[in-house]
């Protein structure tokens, strides 16, 4: 009986410490119909529909404000729940609004589980 539990101390003890990353770097990249490149878009994050939410976790965290089509941001990994309605400012001036909504539904919602991940938002044009 000894022997078996210095072999299974010598095999623990073996094992080599590995350090998992629990949070995924997601780059948002906001993509419309027609192409245009969106100067700055931002999201309220007061309005009930605008979600970036870990379903694990239930922590809804804030858009960044997306500059030239593109956002960052830090998340914990999991399933998250995401969709949004913004504000978008063109490059002649013009104001917009816009729409996000693959992944607003826990039916739909997507995989952050790596350690960066790129996600490309194909928006809709609101009148």
């Amino acid at each position: 009986m000894l022997a078996i539990i210095t072999v299974a101390l010598l095999c623990c003890g073996c094992a080599k410490d590995v350090e998992e990353n629990l949070f995924c770097q997601v780059s948002l990249q906001a993509v419309l119909p027609d192409g245009r490149n969106i100067v700055s878009l931002t999201v309220d994050p007061s309005l009930p529909g605008n979600l970036f939410r870990n379903l694990n976790t239930g922590i809804n965290y804030a858009y960044p404000v997306f500059v030239n089509n593109v956002a960052s941001l830090r998340v914990k990994k999991g399933v998250y729940q995401i969709g949004f309605d913004g504000e978008a400012l063109f490059q002649d001036g013009s104001h917009a609004r816009v729409r996000f909504t693959a992944w607003n539904t826990p039916l739909t919602a997507v995989n952050l589980l790596e350690d960066n991940q790129t996600l490309s938002l194909n928006l809709i044009l609101l009148k």
